[in-house]
């Protein structure tokens, strides 16, 4: 079946979509049924499991939650909630069709988001044990909010999910709900639960070259997320 991403002028097919920006379409789903329980649960299903494996915002929380604890990681869980939600809403109001239109833009995005992780990532590999409290600090809300639009994951699972699971129905106020109800949940409960685990781990980091490895691991970690992306740009 081809692919049908909808927008404020009907549907855009497959063709206008470059072959670095990948959007997966069910093909046994009808998109007007998303309120039928048996397709809501495959949707809350998919949102889950992209939500809860391991991508750029939950390796970030997770180091976060590390080198400086639950509590200063806050802002940056609710950053990446209301801006991942805030993405969800604009996908559902046309943003798969604005990126179809403008194809640019999507690399652009991308190419935004494997500079600005692979700066992270040196950043974390040259953090030395105890440099954190006195040369790093967590991310802002404002800064997690705005690191949504360039994840290479985030924008891709969410257009995915919305062409897939909503199509042509996607602007209907319940439909928009529904699927911001579910992000919502998914994107909370991950958030959380990955800057717990980091703040978890932090006591076997006590020694200095527990920690050193940690930072460099979580850095390695953050450059394998961004392959997807570069074997596309």
């Amino acid at each position: 079946m081809a692919l049908r991403v909808w927008g404020p002028f009907g549907a855009v097919g497959s063709s206008a979509y470059p072959n670095n920006f990948d959007i997966i379409r069910h093909p046994d789903i009808d998109a007007s049924l998303i309120v039928d329980s048996t397709t809501f649960i495959s949707f809350f299903i998919f949102a889950a499991v992209a939500a809860f494996t391991p991508g750029p915002n939950n390796l970030l929380l997770s180091t976060s939650g590390a080198l400086f604890g639950f509590r200063r990681t806050v802002p940056h869980v609710m950053g990446v909630i209301v801006g991942f939600l805030f993405i969800v809403l604009t996908a559902c109001l046309g943003l798969g069709w604005v990126l179809s239109q403008v194809p640019a833009l999507m690399r652009v995005l991308q190419w935004g988001g494997v500079i600005v992780i692979g700066y992270l990532a040196i950043q974390f590999w040259n953090l030395s044990p105890g440099e954190q409290e006195s040369r790093g600090r967590p991310m802002r809300f404002i800064e997690a909010l705005m690191f949504q639009w360039i994840n290479p994951k985030g924008v891709v699972v969410i257009i995915s999910a919305i062409s897939a699971y909503a199509g042509e129905s996607a602007q209907e106020r319940e439909v928009v709900a529904i699927i911001l109800g579910v992000f919502f949940v998914v994107t909370s409960g991950s958030a959380t639960l990955w800057a717990y685990a980091g703040s978890w781990i932090s006591r076997y980091l006590k020694t200095g070259a527990r920690q050193r490895w940690f930072n460099r691991i979580a850095a390695g970690a953050l450059i394998a997320t961004t392959l997807p992306a570069l074997t596309r740009l």
